[in-house]
Formats: C-alpha cells, structure tokens, sequence
C-alpha cells in the first residue's frame, strides 16, 4: 500500500470539461513559460534550442526567417505524424494549441520582456528550467510543441523511452548542425541546456524521488507492522516469507515512505526486531494508496 503524504494532487481527479479546461490551460501556460525562455535567455544570446525550435531559431539566425514562421512551417510534417498515430484530430488541436501559442508569445514577449543576462551558465540553468518547466507542463495537458516532442512521444508509447532522455538524444542532430553553422562553443551550449531542459523535464513529469522504497524482511511482522501503520502511521503490503538459510517461517513487508522519515522508520523497526533485514531503495514514482494519522 501506498503513500500519499508527499504525493501531489493528481489532475485526473478533474473530470467530463473541466478536465478539458484544465488540459489547455496547462499548455497555454507551459508554452508562454517556454516562450518566456526564448525570449529572455536564449534568442537574446543567439542561444540553439533543441528540437524544431532550435532548427527555428538556426534558421533566424542564419536565413533571417521570422522564428514563428519557421516553427510553424517545420512542424506541418510532424502534425501529420502526430494525426496519424498520436490520437487523431483532438490530439492535433492540442499540439496546435502548443505550437500557435508558443510561436506567437515568443514573438509578444520579446520587445516586453528584456535579456536579463549575457552569462553563458545563467542562460543554461535558468533558461534550461524554465523551458523544461514549460514543455513538463504543456504534456501534463495532454499537449506538445511540436517538433522533438512529437517524435519523444512516440518513442514513450512505442517503446517505452524516457520522454527527457530521449528529447536529448534527438537534439543532438540539431547541436551538430548548429556547431557546423556557428562553431562548437554554440553547440556545447546548447548540449548542457537540454540537459538542463530535458533533468527539469524528468523531474516534474517523474517526480523528484521524495519517497523511499523500503522493504523490511522480520521474523517479527506483527510487531513491525504495529510500528508502522499505527504509530507511524504509513501504511504497507505483508507479504509471508520463508528463510531460505534457516527455513524459517518470516514477514516481508513492503512500503513506500517519505524520504524525511526514513531514519525514523529504521529506529521504529529495529526496537521492534533487533535482527530486521531493512533495505532502501528510490522509486522512479509513487502512485495511489493511503495515509493513516500517526499516533506520536
């Protein structure tokens, strides 16, 4: 069973059309705060995105297209694409949502919002979290950009890909096209911002491990189950289990607990049984279960 004090709210609690609401308020906010980026840190600073958005800006750059035309024109394919095996028409106005927003508010925010900095390492952190703050944001709704997201997203059903680590790997196409245009240095920048982009993405899609895994292996369950579930107050799975050196009959007991209290737990479980077997290990996320009021 479940933890769910550090869990966050999940979005599929709203349903029917405020569902639909919510979806497309995250990836018009997602998308001006990724608009946000490229027009604080990165267009300023002649900086390459990744993905069409990079190719969009290389060809600002190099043929002086306006960089919503170019995203807008690059992304025609790949909403084709995306028509075809992402979910047909109503996944396409979402990606177009994404795609119209983020070009026009670039265009918007650029004469309002003035460059901040010329420093290449806060162009990368700052401008790396909020455009993965950004992009994390718009497929919480459901939506994308365009462009590399598209295609991270059907290597993520197909195949099962992390969406920020596959998102880096296509960017790499783009670094080395921009490193033959501009010079390595451009490129080197733009490889460390979409690691920043594609970490920040991770962490808000995947969670940023605040839980541990904690699995207890006891010839004492039932002490160690009254330790955790009513004096702590988390709740767990029992599982019945044998020694397989003493051939002893033993409890094995599973649960997901708050990172903060895991010293705690260690301390609760060994007062309970001195010779408990306690491994910790971090989860990739935590969904779903139960939470019970601690007695201390």
């Amino acid at each position: 069973m479940l933890d769910l004090s550090t869990t966050p709210a999940q979005p599929r609690m709203i349903g029917g059309r405020w569902r639909v609401f919510f979806d497309y308020a995250l990836i018009v906010v997602g998308a001006t705060l990724n608009a946000a980026a490229l027009a604080v840190f990165l267009l300023p600073n002649e900086v390459v995105a990744g993905g069409l958005t990079g190719l969009a800006v290389i060809a600002r750059l190099a043929l002086g297209v306006p960089f919503s035309v170019a995203l807008l024109a690059l992304n025609v394919p790949l909403l084709i694409m995306q028509w075809r095996l992402l979910g047909g028409f109503r996944s396409i106005v979402r990606t177009l949502t994404g795609v119209t927003v983020l070009a026009v508010m670039t265009e918007v925010l650029q004469p309002l919002l003035p460059a901040v900095t010329e420093d290449r390492l806060l162009i990368i952190t700052y401008g790396g979290v909020l455009a993965g703050l950004g992009l994390a944001m718009v497929f919480q709704g459901r939506g994308t950009t365009g462009g590399a997201d598209i295609l991270a997203r059907l290597f993520n059903r197909y195949r099962g890909w992390r969406i920020g680590r596959t998102m880096l790997g296509l960017n790499v196409i783009v670094y080395t096209l921009a490193g033959l245009l501009f010079g390595p240095e451009p490129a080197m920048v733009a490889l460390l911002l979409s690691y920043v982009m594609s970490r920040t993405l991770d962490a808000v899609l995947h969670g940023l491990a605040s839980s541990r895994v904690v699995i207890i292996v006891t010839a004492e369950p039932g002490k160690v189950r009254q330790a955790v579930v009513h004096i702590m107050g988390r709740g767990l799975t029992l599982i019945p289990a044998t020694g397989g050196h003493s051939g002893r009959r033993k409890g094995l007991l599973y649960a997901v607990i708050p990172r903060a209290d895991i010293q705690r737990l260690k301390l609760r479980v060994l007062d309970s049984d001195p010779a408990a077997f306690i491994t910790v290990m971090t989860p990739r996320e935590a969904v779903g279960g139960f939470n019970l009021k601690p007695q201390d």
